[in-house]
């Protein structure tokens, strides 16, 4: 069974090209930045891929585990115009919610808290004196919320009694994913039209955020940052059996009920991530802002706007 919250991987699993419902544009941007763009348009769509209709823009980096910030800095220019073309500039010029979803005291899910600490936030300052900045400042707020656990509270409820009283013309939601492919941890960005459940990067979804829960549109930003361990075993068993013949190679339903097994320990899911994930959080956090920054403020780079957070 496959387990991913990316688009592009649910195509490659479904059976690649010539999906009825789902086209695919591959843009090569250079310096090894490549996009691939998954747009679902019809039930048919939907069904193959178990996704929502909408555009999934995936942004992959190799070279982002190098931590190089020349590199991460083009990484976050072509985000940064991913977002503005997926938002439009009217949404954002009339004021943009972002909402960082996920667990502060998780470390692999807290990355949406932690890109939210790391934003250029402007309401404030545009309501109270907006003789301050400049006109290609837009309005931009920003909260995490918590997790039903901790707060008790639905993430989607906080977030709609926000927008009830904000009122901005966009929100976009920053959480962590799952992938199928370990190469793909930190290296990777997911934008999507189609909204987000919280949690589902760990197989906990709640009250999804999108335009028909929250009336307004709905951006999800998520990065890659764990991997189910069934994946992996499903991975690692069939990869061996493959280089098995006749009596010694395992049966696919002995295989499945192994992966079963690993997949459900004692009632839990199990995720993997790497060992230095506190690290990883940081510079997706910084990749993500940085991308959100310079999309959600006109014609600013990231020296003028560390400027006015400083």
């Amino acid at each position: 069974m496959i387990r991913t919250d990316l688009a592009m991987e649910a195509r490659e699993a479904a059976g690649g090209d010539q999906i009825p419902g789902v086209s695919v544009v591959n843009d090569d941007k250079g310096d090894g930045v490549t996009v691939t763009r998954v747009k679902i348009f019809s039930p048919e769509g939907e069904k193959a891929l178990g996704k929502g209709m909408g555009m999934y823009v995936t942004v992959e980096v190799p070279a982002l585990v190098t931590n190089d910030r020349s590199t991460e800095n083009k990484a976050a220019e072509v985000l940064a115009a991913e977002i503005r073309a997926l938002a439009g500039d009217n949404a954002i010029r009339n004021g943009v919610l972002v909402t960082g979803l996920g667990n502060r005291m998780v470390t692999a899910d807290s990355l949406g808290p932690a890109v939210c600490d790391a934003l250029f936030v402007t309401r404030h300052i545009k309501q109270y004196a907006p003789q301050e900045i400049d006109e290609r400042i837009n309005t931009v707020s920003a909260i995490a919320p918590g997790v039903l656990g901790v707060t008790g509270v639905e993430t989607g409820e906080v977030i709609e009694g926000v927008v009830q009283n904000v009122k901005p013309a966009l929100v976009i939601a920053v959480d962590s994913l799952a992938s199928r492919n370990v190469s793909r941890i930190r290296t990777t960005v997911q934008l999507t039209d189609a909204g987000i459940s919280p949690g589902s990067g760990i197989g906990n979804k709640r009250k999804a955020l999108n335009r028909e829960t929250l009336g307004i549109p709905v951006i999800a930003i998520g990065v890659p940052l764990v991997v189910y361990a069934s994946t992996i075993a499903e991975d690692l068993l069939t990869a061996a059996n493959e280089k098995n013949e006749g009596s010694k190679r395992i049966p696919d339903f002995e295989i499945q009920r192994m992966v079963e097994g690993i997949s459900n320990v004692n009632g839990a899911e199990m995720v993997v991530t790497p060992k230095e994930i506190d690290f990883i959080i940081q510079s997706c956090a910084r990749l993500v802002s940085n991308a959100l920054n310079l999309a959600l403020h006109e014609n600013m780079n990231l020296e003028e706007i560390q400027k006015y957070m400083s």
